[in-house]
């Protein structure tokens, strides 16, 4: 009789742990998440990780050019660079909003040409132009945003590139893969030689058609 209600009790507390015992582990709130990337990007953290990024990035840029430039045969060497989140910043819109936005809501924000620069990247880029190295663009934004588009880079301070280039209206893919590089590949197709593609989405660098990818941190919003 005792060993039954010694079984029955260890019965009732297995079946207590189950279910009070999560089997997964519960992800952190919304809330709490939000504010992680708020105390990120404010605690200089943000900075301070594309700024090494870029750095790394500068010196393979120009050593390739060094070398390039005492080539007996030099090519025509370029860089890639992203728009959103690598060249200029959008967080002054993405903390007012939440984080979250529909595309009406970015398109608007596009179309303001109010993002400030990421000066590390102005600075990477300004560096290129002095070795000889041409600077492309490459962007996930739409056709229609063109002209607000040059106009935010050159007030950011990009005054010159020799390509811009951004989705046709009507792209469908599920993925800005295709469509990234296919255009580097274009550039490539022009005779240049791309030796650097920086962005901060893995989808602005897969796909090849650069020697060489820098990805940057970006915690605010994915895109496949």
């Amino acid at each position: 009789m005792t060993i039954r209600l010694a079984t029955r009790f260890s019965i009732a507390l297995l079946t207590s742990s189950l279910i009070c015992s999560p089997i997964y582990a519960e992800p952190a709130s919304l809330t709490q998440l939000k504010n992680e990337v708020q105390s990120y990007h404010d605690s200089g953290s943000y900075e301070k990780e594309i700024a090494a990024i870029v750095a790394n990035a500068k010196q393979y840029i120009n050593e390739r050019a060094q070398k390039n430039s005492l080539s007996k045969h030099p090519k025509k060497l370029a860089i890639v660079l992203d728009i959103d989140e690598t060249s200029i910043s959008n967080y002054h819109h993405m903390v007012k909003r939440q984080f979250i936005a529909t595309h009406e809501q970015l398109h608007r924000e596009n179309l303001e040409a109010s993002s400030p620069v990421l000066k590390p990247m102005l600075s990477l880029y300004h560096d290129a132009l002095k070795h000889d190295v041409t600077v492309f663009f490459i962007t996930g934004r739409k056709e229609s945003e063109r002209y607000a588009t040059a106009k935010n880079l050159k007030a950011a301070g990009f005054h010159t590139w020799a390509g811009l280039y951004l989705k046709p209206e009507n792209y469908n893919k599920p993925s800005v893969v295709p469509f990234k590089s296919g255009a580097r590949k274009t550039i490539e197709n022009k005779g240049y030689t791309i030796i650097a593609n920086l962005g901060d989405q893995q989808s602005d660098l897969n796909g090849g058609y650069a020697e060489k990818s820098y990805k940057l941190p970006n915690p605010y919003y994915y895109l496949p």
